[in-house]
């Protein structure tokens, strides 16, 4: 399961005016800008809300100038890194009178940039998949939830990201993840499917019974197909397929390769 992430443009895009008045401040956000970007890139399953256009705006409106002026080329460097991800999601460009409080739309930002923003709010208060919103301690003094209003209130998790303190990494490992949990009536390490005690029971030849580390890595990568998960074991040479038994949580077991999707076999190139 992938988490879908609203940044805070403030964060990246730059008052140079403010920043002249208060550069103590930008280098502690800085800093925490980095604890995102270092955790956006060890977790794989975080999707960045975002269309090209507003990337692009992103990039035309970033601080080079500051960032030459004060040596920061370790920040524009990361920036424009993460900017080039191909792990964002793309939406439709669509004009609204919906508004987001605190106001995420600051007045120093360009004209096509406040529009791109519009888009983005606009978009993230229509969906109905749930957005994450990732600010900094620096940017977010007030502590207080996102939100977006039109005839209906949207409240966000929004993630501070400040030193020391919790990430976006932590809460997707902890609330959003998916969770190998074994299911020890029906899985285990013996080879064949077979019936046991009037019930059907196949195996799970990566799960000793104790060690959850191995079908945990196999499941954070796994490729998903409608409702179920795949992955191949190479220590074992079998497919393994993860179902959802309860919220987050996942059992899975060794599946016949005449049951994995041509589409899964195709990607595994078996």
């Amino acid at each position: 399961m992938y988490a879908k992430i609203v940044l805070d443009i403030s964060s990246i895009v730059w008052d140079e005016n403010h920043f002249n008045s208060n550069k103590d401040v930008y280098y502690v956000l800085k800093s925490e800008v980095f604890l995102f970007l270092n955790a956006f890139e060890s977790c794989n399953k975080l999707k960045l809300v975002a269309r090209e256009e507003l990337l692009n705006e992103i990039r035309f409106s970033f601080p080079y100038s500051i960032c030459s002026d004060h040596s920061m080329f370790d920040f524009q460097r990361l920036v424009l890194q993460f900017l080039a991800t191909k792990r964002n999601v793309s939406y439709n460009a669509i004009n609204s009178t919906i508004n987001s409080v605190p106001n995420i739309c600051y007045s120093y930002f360009s004209a096509d940039l406040k529009t791109e923003i519009n888009y983005l709010i606009t978009e993230v208060h229509n969906s109905s998949d749930n957005h994450i919103f990732c600010t900094f301690h620096i940017c977010w003094q007030n502590n207080k939830k996102l939100k977006t209003i039109n005839k209906i209130t949207k409240e966000y998790h929004t993630v501070i990201h400040e030193e020391g303190k919790y990430t976006i990494e932590r809460f997707y490992l902890d609330k959003i993840r998916n969770v190998f949990e074994h299911y020890k009536g029906k899985h285990d390490r013996l080879k064949g499917t077979r019936i046991h005690q009037g019930k059907i029971k196949s195996p799970l030849s990566c799960f000793d019974g104790k060690n959850k580390s191995i079908p945990q890595k196999l499941l954070d990568t796994a490729t998903q197909y409608k409702d179920d998960f795949f992955n191949y074991d190479d220590t074992n040479g079998t497919y393994v397929r993860f179902k959802n038994h309860k919220d987050n949580l996942y059992h899975g077991y060794d599946e016949i390769i005449n049951n994995v999707p041509s589409k899964i076999r195709k990607e595994f190139h078996k």
